[in-house]
């Protein structure tokens, strides 16, 4: 099932941003799974490559969504942040114990670019953030 979005909002379910698809451009060419868009609350998409979440560290200055995988196949945001973020082992770990199995990365040219993209995917709906404890 194909979600109908306005152009103008993030999707969104109840309090968490999920993403705004695939790119139906790649169906044809089997690539169709490795992308998807997430749209900030300025309308904007941006594609971000996705692998298992248990993959190697996200290059520097890239904006990193952890996904967790619904039932009809939409993907919702667990953690959004800086691949390079000192932060991001514990996220990771906190998003896996959340149920996250997928990092989805959008790979920008400056830390600017990447922390603009975050900001703007967080203020489509903030995501709750993490707790982890160790007991």
């Amino acid at each position: 099932m194909m979600m109908q979005t306005n152009h103008s909002e993030a999707p969104t379910r109840g309090r968490h941003l999920i993403d705004d698809g695939m790119p139906v451009a790649l169906v044809a060419t089997g690539l169709d799974a490795s992308f998807r868009y997430w749209r900030g609350v300025s309308g904007a998409r941006f594609v971000f490559s996705v692998s298992a979440i248990g993959g190697e560290r996200p290059a520097t200055n890239s904006a990193v969504v952890l996904a967790m995988v619904g039932n009809d196949g939409t993907r919702e945001a667990v953690w959004i942040g800086r691949g390079d973020d000192p932060e991001f082992a514990f996220a990771r770990a906190a998003s896996i114990a959340a149920g996250a199995t997928e990092m989805h990365v959008h790979v920008t040219q400056s830390p600017l670019g990447a922390q603009r993209i975050i900001r703007d995917l967080k203020a489509a709906i903030p995501v709750t953030p993490l707790k982890i404890s160790f007991v």
